[in-house]
């Protein structure tokens, strides 16, 4: 599979998995713009990635601004003249119980995990069907089909909403050549698995089928086969990738 010649678009960039989309979407001949609320960490990858030859560039968003998403949206087309591929994976995961959590706080997550996703996928959307092309990749999590298994209650809510505004948009934007997926990864070795113990993280590798816990590079393999021209026929799926803990 190559990429060459695509724009692509991935924020929460700067670490975890958001790097290894975007180490592999270049890898793959993409030039991918790496958005991150988190300016200094996100410049700080992209500069690694082009020391290894790769064509990539660091941007600083917050994905729940209006301002922030269109402004690199229109730098990624000012740039290249188009935009092909985006990764909507920037999230965050405060590790509270409901009688922990404020209004303030559930405003927030719903806010950078739902609202950001939303706009990301708005922005682009006029550009992608100008181009009659589009591969719009959106980040759940297993959590968004089970509840989750120690994640936060409004963490899994925001990733539920994210699998019901997939589906949807996929039957608005499929006429125009583009597709629309969602990913739901199951416990992946990031620092967001870092919050549980080790002995936590070991009962999810017990129910697990391949008995570890998943790589972001699982994730990104999986990213790339939705991303490229050939998965055209595909959309408005949930693709997991989970090692087997959840089956449907």
């Amino acid at each position: 599979m190559t990429l060459k010649g695509k724009t692509a678009l991935v924020t929460g960039a700067g670490r975890g998995m958001g790097l290894a989309f975007s180490r592999e979407l270049a890898s793959r001949g993409a030039t991918v713009f790496m958005c991150d609320v988190d300016g200094g960490t996100v410049a700080a990858a992209a500069a690694e990635l082009v020391e290894q030859g790769l064509t990539v560039a660091a941007a600083t968003v917050d994905v729940s601004s209006e301002a922030d998403v269109r402004t690199v949206v229109a730098r990624a087309v000012r740039e290249t003249g188009r935009i092909d591929i985006v990764v909507s994976n920037a999230g965050i995961h405060p590790l509270k119980g409901i009688d922990e959590i404020d209004v303030a706080e559930w405003d927030q997550v719903l806010a950078v995990n739902v609202r950001g996703c939303f706009l990301l996928c708005r922005a682009v959307l006029p550009h992608m069907r100008s181009q009659k092309y589009g591969r719009i990749i959106n980040i759940a999590s297993e959590a968004g089909k089970n509840g989750g298994t120690i994640c936060a209650p409004h963490y899994a809510a925001s990733k539920g909403a994210i699998l019901a505004f997939t589906r949807n948009l996929a039957r608005a934007v499929g006429a125009d050549g583009i597709t629309v997926n969602a990913i739901a990864p199951g416990r992946i070795a990031t620092a967001m698995a870092a919050q549980v113990s080790a002995e936590e993280n070991q009962v999810y590798i017990d129910k697990s089928s391949v008995k570890r816990l998943g790589d972001p590079t699982d994730v990104a393999n999986a990213v790339a086969f939705l991303a490229d021209e050939k998965s055209g026929f595909i959309t408005g799926e949930t693709l997991n990738v989970n090692g087997g803990t959840l089956m449907d």
